[in-house]
């Protein structure tokens, strides 16, 4: 299964004073193979020249390294793409990557300078001097890059987005807090589900791969702290995210808990599910009752009543009843509409 997420190799973002420290300390600690000539200024020029060559490279290779594995933004997948429009400034981001490769050239031009400017020292004492001068111009143009290494630390976020396959259907799970959307993944999983975050919040995304014999069907995904909610109670963060949702093709399954158990009412529940067909009314939506071994038989008549109209299934999700036809009759109504 080609599974996509393209921000899982970007590497660690150091600070300033980090990126220094690790620097100058490897090329301290860095080796010089002396000449057979035991000529005191000789040897003093390979030490600080193997010092400047050991920081800027080092130095210049880590800039290079963090702009080599940030992707092309447009050219990810939507989804992927506003969810980093979501969490990074566009025209910030392009400022911190522009800067962070000036000054990468910048230090090789440098090292370069500093190197022939050792050669022609006279003393080993210049020596000294002109690496340590070396050093200093080269901390300045780091420091310089502060707010631009904060920006670019921010995308290590994202490693936390689960992966998935769009080649395949991606069925949102959606529903109130605690109506058993992530109870409803793992019932549908044929494996372990893949726990996963968004990156502006502390909840947990589940996301599960359906398989049959004939392979992979189709991915399903709870959405906590996104689809539980009427529109207008949505932060701009939230409604942000709940755009990048809608470039997930596939369908959706909204469960209402008729118990109330949940410690939310029908009428609360029913409001959420009006927001959600409205924001996906493109899309492909099964209804299903949950907790019906512990609803009465008029609770579910009462659901039953105020959904009039509306095919709706039923389900319990702790023991995963009912919860395979929901998906079938799902992924029935993907294929006929298309998407997919």
């Amino acid at each position: 299964m080609a599974l996509e997420q393209p921000f899982r190799k970007v590497p660690k973002v150091p600070s300033p004073d980090q990126l220094i420290d690790v620097a100058f300390r490897r090329a301290s600690r860095a080796t010089v193979r002396m000449p057979t000539k035991r000529d005191r200024l000789l040897i003093a020029k390979l030490k600080e020249i193997t010092k400047i060559k050991t920081a800027s490279s080092l130095i210049t290779g880590r800039l290079k390294n963090i702009r080599g594995c940030i992707p092309m933004i447009e050219d990810l997948h939507p989804f992927y793409r506003d969810m980093f429009y979501l969490m990074i400034n566009s025209d910030r981001f392009k400022i911190a990557m522009a800067r962070i490769s000036k000054a990468s050239k910048l230090i090789e031009k440098l090292a370069k300078e500093y190197i022939a400017r050792v050669r022609s020292s006279l003393t080993p004492t210049e020596t000294l001097r002109l690496r340590r001068e070396f050093y200093g111009r080269v901390a300045s143009i780091i420091k310089e890059l502060d707010d631009d290494l904060q920006v670019l630390s921010n995308i290590e976020k994202l490693k936390r987005l689960p992966s998935f396959n769009f080649n395949i259907p991606i069925i949102i799970v959606s529903g109130a807090p605690n109506v058993g959307k992530s109870s409803f993944v793992k019932c549908v999983s044929t494996a372990e589900p893949e726990i996963a975050d968004y990156p502006f919040t502390t909840k947990s995304v589940s996301v599960g791969h359906i398989i049959s014999p004939r392979g992979f069907i189709a991915q399903i995904v709870d959405t906590p702290g996104l689809l539980d909610r009427p529109l207008e109670e949505r932060n701009k963060i939230e409604l942000q995210a709940i755009v990048a949702l809608k470039n997930l093709e596939g369908g959706l399954v909204f469960l209402i808990d008729p118990t109330e158990a949940c410690g939310y009412s029908l009428e609360y529940q029913l409001n959420v599910l009006r927001s959600v067909k409205e924001m996906f009314k493109e899309r492909p939506i099964v209804v299903a009752l949950t907790k019906i071994d512990i609803a009465t038989e008029e609770q579910l008549q009462r659901a039953l009543d105020k959904l009039k109209g509306e095919r709706v299934f039923t389900c319990n999700t702790l023991e995963c009843v009912g919860v395979k036809e929901i998906v079938d009759e799902l992924l029935r109504l993907v294929r006929m509409s298309g998407r997919n």
